[in-house]
């Protein structure tokens, strides 16, 4: 370009001279030089309008010939022209390889504009939501007019995906997802999780059946277990072994038994509308009353309670959601740990917090410690009479009492797990 543009200014220079000198000559200087300065731009003007003739022709034709900086930008516009078709081809066949992709998917994928109306969608979108190609521009909460779903669409965030029942096949639950892009545009994903809702009902079927009919011969075996022991001198040595381990494998049956039962029931009853406070202190007191008499003089247990701390809400569940975590501070750290416990009022609702200094807990672990019959260390677990449902246990509970389990650890100094109750209406004070 600047080559041209030397080129440009020598062949104006060299013209303006010309001009100049032949004016002299013929004794008119001045109307020589306008004459022509004049023709010079009419024939700039004419290569100009050649050049735009060629750009709206939008031919694949070269550009029309020039020289000087003319003909460099001639080539210039030629090379970006073969630059912009090219991303054009390129776009056309991303544009093209996504919707390969898309059509590919289980899931439903559809394109809201940012007035909610639809602007594309896959053909499972189309089998899912029963959509035509003249629903195209027909706002979505047209087609899907359950109020869940108007609400859910029509919010500012999307944290939480949403289930319904197909508005077109009641048997069939569809789960929504939705996340904004560009100007305001949706992108909303459909997925059919009929089959997975329905394993799960199964399998919560089939632990409430299994843990029910665990407890008949349960109680068969722990009645002649207690018969036999008693006489227990009189029999041989390894009857007394083998009774022994009997009875501790009976109890930890029993004790499965037991959780899966309460878990059951947390799975599949809804959190009662009629909820009385519990008095926290008083529970938490009574909780640490009977892992004092389970841990003897092993583990230090202290209790730290605000008065008049009350969460609305099951007895039964929270005591079994605190023993749970007290129960598990005592059993998996070694003797001469401290155990603290404490209750407060915070900003955000009510704070119950057990901490202990024993061994902590690999950061790799916590993610899944709620998981049912996740265990950190099966042997230690095992030798601690634990089944692996008492976390678990936990965060239902908290769930259906508008709480949640936060848990903090660090191997070799102790862990903390904090359980905070939302109470409506109650924010209280601030806590240190």
């Amino acid at each position: 370009m600047q080559e041209g543009l030397r080129t440009e200014v020598q062949r104006i220079a060299a013209l303006a001279l010309f001009l100049v000198l032949f004016g002299w000559a013929n004794g008119y200087p001045l109307t020589t030089l306008l004459v022509g300065g004049t023709a010079y731009m009419l024939f700039t003007l004419h290569r100009i309008n050649r050049l735009y003739a060629w750009l709206a022709s939008d031919s694949d034709d070269l550009p029309p010939e020039a020289s000087g900086v003319w003909g460099d930008i001639s080539d210039y516009l030629y090379r970006l022209k073969k630059r912009i078709e090219q991303a054009k081809r390129n776009y056309a066949a991303l544009a093209l390889r996504i919707r390969q992709i898309t059509s590919a998917l289980d899931d439903g994928l559809v394109l809201l504009n940012a007035d909610l109306s639809l602007d594309w969608w896959n053909p499972t979108a189309t089998e899912l939501l029963n959509l035509r190609d003249t629903d195209k521009g027909e706002a979505i909460t047209n087609l899907i007019r359950n109020p869940l779903f108007v609400h859910f669409i029509q919010a500012d965030t999307y944290a939480q995906p949403l289930e319904l029942n197909s508005p077109y096949d009641p048997a069939r639950i569809l789960q929504f997802s939705a996340g904004k892009f560009g100007r305001g545009e949706v992108v909303l994903t459909i997925r059919d999780i009929t089959r997975l809702r329905n394993l799960e009902e199964m399998r919560k079927e089939f632990v409430a059946n299994i843990s029910h009919e665990l407890r008949t011969p349960l109680t068969v075996l722990t009645g002649y277990i207690e018969t036999l022991q008693g006489d227990l001198d009189r029999l041989p040595p390894h009857w007394q072994r083998a009774l022994k381990q009997m009875e501790q494998q009976a109890g930890r049956l029993n004790v499965l038994t037991e959780d899966l039962v309460m878990l059951s029931r947390l799975e599949s009853t809804s959190p009662s509308p009629d909820r009385t406070p519990v008095d926290l202190c008083s529970l938490l007191n009574a909780i640490v009353d009977g892992a004092r008499v389970l841990c003897g003089e092993t583990h230090t247990i202290d209790v730290k309670c605000e008065p008049g701390l009350n969460i609305p809400g099951e007895s039964r569940e929270l005591h079994s959601a605190f023993s749970n975590l007290i129960f598990n501070a005592i059993k998996h750290n070694p003797e001469g740990c401290n155990i603290d416990i404490s209750a407060k009022k915070t900003e955000k609702g009510i704070r119950v917090r057990v901490a202990d200094d024993g061994i902590g807990i690999d950061p790799k672990h916590l993610p899944r410690l709620t998981e049912r019959f996740y265990r950190v260390d099966d042997s230690r677990a095992t030798a601690s009479g634990g089944t692996g449902l008492g976390l678990a246990i936990v965060k239902h509970v908290l769930n259906r009492h508008n709480a949640t389990l936060k848990i903090r650890s660090t191997l070799g100094k102790g862990s903390i797990f904090s359980c905070l109750f939302k109470i409506p209406g109650n924010p209280g004070k601030r806590g240190k």
